[in-house]
């Protein structure tokens, strides 16, 4: 479905989604609840941020420097220059840019937690719902995945949400990507988010009297142990730093590509013009590797352009014409009976093989699971020896 790249960054953003930027959050929440400011808590929390924000780096720097990438998406992939100290200094602005809006969108999350966590629900759940329409609204729900029917859109559910989330707190610059949340749109998103976290702050402080008592007044005052001026500048200079950081990273990267951060293409798009774009056959057939949904509306050019090369294809064998690639040619675009029940066979023995990969996977964590619980019952000091 997706090469072994593209999995390792699905892995990383379902990591940040389901832990990172929980655990973020939840140790924010702690630390203010209780009242620990101690140099041990605090550190561990910068230490999490930091972390996550490498994360989320690296998920843009590892995209833009593939020479892949740059060759099918040549006005997307290729702000990061080829050599020099900016190539270190631009992951080390995205790392931190990561960590800092983490840290500023977890601390304001917590405070609305300690007030009423139906105002972060809420919240969240509105936000969402917005992206979520306005995507509808533009034709562009689909996500970029090559799955189709009722599996295909509750995946398209799944990973917008995520993606959306992830770039909510962590702000990684891939997903400015047409196929993702888009230029203009992941521009906007930032600042608003940066917005959310001062009206976080001043909700905590509005509602909090209601709520727990409110001690002293003003710029003085304090709830849940932490007083009102504090988080306003702790708010305030992690967002400034954001902006800053930004702005080198914004001074860093190759100005060509600073438009990016404000296109309004859709996701279908960028999909039809890696087709329609494309100068070379290596690039048009990303499309046919994307959703179909997507790339409707040119179905019948892309089906006049694979029959009349497909046979030239066979006799040149370009690298990327592989059994994997003619899998995704619907049959019914081979005209000829054999060559039609050749793929027929070529997918039915790859559906096999994943079958079989499935299979030893669960048979491997099975017996390791089986070894640990040995393992542990065995009496202390005695061995017990693997099992060939």
């Amino acid at each position: 479905m997706v090469d072994a790249k593209t999995e390792l960054v699905i892995t990383k953003c379902v990591e940040m989604v389901c832990e990172s930027i929980p655990g973020c959050l939840l140790q924010l929440y702690v630390i203010l609840k209780v009242g620990d400011t101690s140099g041990r808590a605090v550190t561990s929390v910068v230490v999490s941020a930091l972390t996550t924000g490498f994360a989320s780096g690296t998920i843009s720097y590892d995209k833009d420097t593939d020479p892949v990438n740059r060759k099918e998406s040549p006005d997307f992939y290729g702000y990061i220059p080829d050599e020099g100290i900016a190539r270190p200094l631009l992951l080390m602005c995205m790392t931190l840019n990561g960590a800092l809006l983490l840290l500023v969108r977890a601390f304001s999350a917590a405070m609305l937690m300690l007030v009423n966590k139906r105002y972060l629900a809420i919240y969240m759940a509105g936000d969402m719902a917005l992206y979520l329409l306005q995507k509808v609204a533009r034709g562009d729900f689909h996500y970029w995945m090559p799955i189709d029917g009722a599996v295909g859109l509750f995946v398209s559910l799944v990973m917008r949400v995520i993606i959306k989330t992830i770039a909510d707190f962590t702000g990684v610059i891939q997903f400015r990507g047409d196929g993702e949340l888009g230029g203009l749109f992941w521009t906007v998103n930032m600042f608003l988010a940066l917005l959310a976290s001062f009206i976080s702050v001043f909700v905590h402080y509005a509602d909090a009297e209601d709520e727990v008592g409110v001690i002293a007044t003003g710029q003085n005052s304090t709830a849940f142990g932490i007083k009102e001026r504090v988080a306003w500048t702790l708010v305030g200079s992690l967002s400034g730093a954001w902006v800053v950081v930004f702005g080198v990273f914004l001074l860093l990267m190759k100005k060509g590509y600073r438009l990016t951060f404000f296109s309004t293409r859709t996701g279908k798009q960028w999909t039809m013009n890696f087709f329609l774009k494309g100068t070379e056959d290596a690039v048009k057939k990303v499309t046919l590797e994307l959703n179909k949904a997507q790339w409707r509306a040119i179905r019948e050019d892309v089906k006049e352009w694979v029959q009349a090369n497909w046979w030239r294809w066979k006799e040149e064998k370009p690298a990327w014409f592989d059994l994997a690639w003619q899998s995704k040619v619907p049959e019914e675009w081979i005209t000829d009976v054999e060559e039609r029940a050749r793929l027929a066979r070529g997918r039915r023995d790859r559906k096999n093989v994943g079958v079989a990969r499935g299979s030893v996977k669960r048979l491997v964590r099975v017996f390791a699971r089986a070894k640990e619980e040995v393992r542990a019952e065995s009496p202390v000091g005695v061995r017990v020896e693997p099992v060939a």
